[in-house]
């Protein structure tokens, strides 16, 4: 089934990065998928983006800094935090930061999916 709804990934993880894109197109969705925050603000960041899948750790700018730049270009695209390490001060942080939820490598298929459909319904935040 085609949607026309577009999720993109940023994650330093080639691999990683790889499994999702194919993961989220399995269920319909158009994946447009980046190495670094940096790449993606290069090739027009957020711009038509339904749902952001952001690293929260990754070189140069990290998924928190990442979203903190977009906030600044009034950009508030649902965005969910994905991360391989347990820290309830960066939880926090996630929170403050407007994050939808932060789950933790390895994130289930179902669980994924789950939380880009509950962006999609939210739609934009308000900014």
């Amino acid at each position: 089934m085609e949607r026309n709804t577009t999720v993109c990934i940023v994650d330093d993880d080639e691999a990683v990065r790889d499994s999702m894109r194919i993961l989220v197109e399995s269920y319909g969705y158009q994946v447009h998928d980046y190495p670094s925050a940096s790449a993606f603000l290069a090739e027009g960041g957020p711009g038509g983006a339904d749902c952001l899948v952001l690293d929260l750790h990754m070189p140069e700018m990290d998924g928190l800094e990442l979203v903190g730049e977009l906030h600044r270009r009034s950009v508030r695209t649902p965005t969910i935090m994905v991360t391989g390490r347990k820290d309830d001060f960066l939880a926090q942080r996630a929170r403050k930061a407007e994050v939808l939820a932060l789950l933790y490598k390895p994130v289930a298929a179902g669980e994924l999916i789950g939380w880009i459909e509950r962006a999609l319904e939210q739609g934009p935040a308000a900014g």
